[in-house]
């Protein structure tokens, strides 16, 4: 009976078989259908160092390519973006700059992935020079020390990188520099920071490609200066000039901020300044100096010190003290001759009394002094015509004597 049922009616069984399969395949259709999906793979770039003999660097228009494929709706979750590789390859570079993008299915699900297809299906690869260049290295602060503080000095070491990269990408960068936190220290600090890169706006720029620096790390040291309110004194040496006499001195401002290391400043009470001269003055001086130019070594000006400082040094002419030679006033002018006293420009009955020493010394003074009644002679003329009168007034004043001696013997003879 058995064979029977295998042997007859063959070509209906075979009909039915074939029938079941088509309604099964109709079902897994209906019940779990193919579906299409699309994942995001990133693009993997061989054979990168092509164009290094050449010192040419290159950079592709896109990281990412999106591959689209068909699966059964009861398997699509299985699928995952680590399932597919896309590549190009730099060997395939032409003048028109388009690249060939290639993907593979991986970990065998070739067998339930179907009508793979990647967007784009090519890269655009660009190639230009490589710049190699030197920049120095600045350096910028964050935050503010503590108060009564200041950052006196920073260190860097290294103070300059070179900086590799397409010439397109170097020339985007202006300035290189680190970022040294210093809020609220008050005391020297040393650490390490990262380069930063800068444009022609003073923008941070996080974004080059393909840039590349032979140092990242650089090493730094902040030194840190105590602030402190310190006098300033000022002095003068010399004498005015005769008849005016010193007065006083103010200074403006009389203190200024000072900083240097805490050793050093915390002694300091007093800045003196650079001595003024009043030899042979006759008004008042005003001077401005330039602290920064006579401050010494290791000290220098609060943040937010001026640095001109104004002194001013008062002289006063002294008074008139009058007409008395007691009071150091002129000598009273001479008197006009009087009756029986020595004329103008004669000498006076006093001796001049020669000193004691020589008899050479003693000529020698009368030679000298009678230069000088020549020269009274000559300054004083109307001395001299008064000397040339005084006879013809003595013979007037003897001819009324001689007169009456006359008249007298002419009375006797009669």
């Amino acid at each position: 009976m058995i064979k029977r049922f295998f042997t007859e009616n063959i070509s209906l069984k075979c009909i039915s078989i074939a029938l079941a399969f088509v309604i099964w395949i109709m079902v897994v259709n209906v019940s779990k259908p193919e579906t299409s999906d699309t994942k995001s793979v990133q693009l993997e770039v061989k054979n990168q160092t092509i164009f290094e003999e050449d010192s040419k660097t290159w950079s592709v228009d896109r990281t990412n390519v999106n591959i689209s494929y068909k699966v059964r709706s009861d398997v699509r979750s299985n699928i995952s973006s680590s399932d597919f590789h896309a590549y190009i390859d730099l060997s395939d570079y032409s003048i028109t700059g388009s690249v060939p993008v290639y993907v593979e299915v991986l970990n065998g699900k070739d067998t339930i992935i179907d009508d793979v297809e990647v967007h784009p299906s090519v890269a655009k690869v660009t190639i230009e020079n490589v710049q190699k260049k030197k920049f120095d290295i600045k350096k910028q602060t964050i935050g503010d020390p503590k108060s009564g503080y200041k950052v006196a000095n920073i260190i860097l070491s290294p103070e300059s990188a070179y900086l590799t990269g397409p010439e397109s990408e170097i020339g985007r960068i202006s300035s290189i520099g680190v970022e040294v936190d210093v809020s609220g220290i008050s005391s020297n600090q040393d650490g390490i920071a990262r380069l930063t890169f800068y444009d022609a706006n003073g923008n941070t720029l996080n974004n080059l490609k393909e840039v590349s620096a032979n140092i990242e790390d650089i090493n730094y040291s902040v030194t840190i200066h105590k602030e402190k309110s310190i006098n300033l004194l000022s002095s003068v040496s010399g004498t005015p000039a005769a008849g005016y006499q010193y007065e006083s001195t103010t200074v403006s401002p009389d203190s200024v901020t000072l900083a240097a290391s805490p050793g050093i400043i915390e002694g300091m009470t007093v800045f003196e300044l650079p001595e003024i001269d009043l030899n042979g003055v006759t008004e008042s001086v005003n001077v401005t100096f330039d602290l920064s130019q006579y401050l010494p070594a290791g000290i220098e000006l609060g943040d937010e010190q001026d640095s001109q400082v104004n002194v001013l040094v008062r002289i006063e002419k002294l008074p008139d003290m009058g007409d008395n030679p007691a009071n150091g006033g002129p000598a009273p002018a001479p008197m006009p001759n009087q009756p029986g006293g020595p004329l103008n420009g004669e000498p006076d009955n006093q001796e001049l009394k020669p000193q004691h020493g020589t008899d050479g010394q003693s000529s020698q003074n009368n030679t000298e002094a009678e230069p000088s009644v020549s020269e009274e002679e000559t300054q004083s003329p109307e001395s001299s015509d008064a000397t040339e009168e005084k006879p013809s007034s003595e013979e007037s004043s003897s001819n009324p004597n001689q007169s009456k001696e006359s008249s007298s013997t002419e009375n006797t003879q009669n």
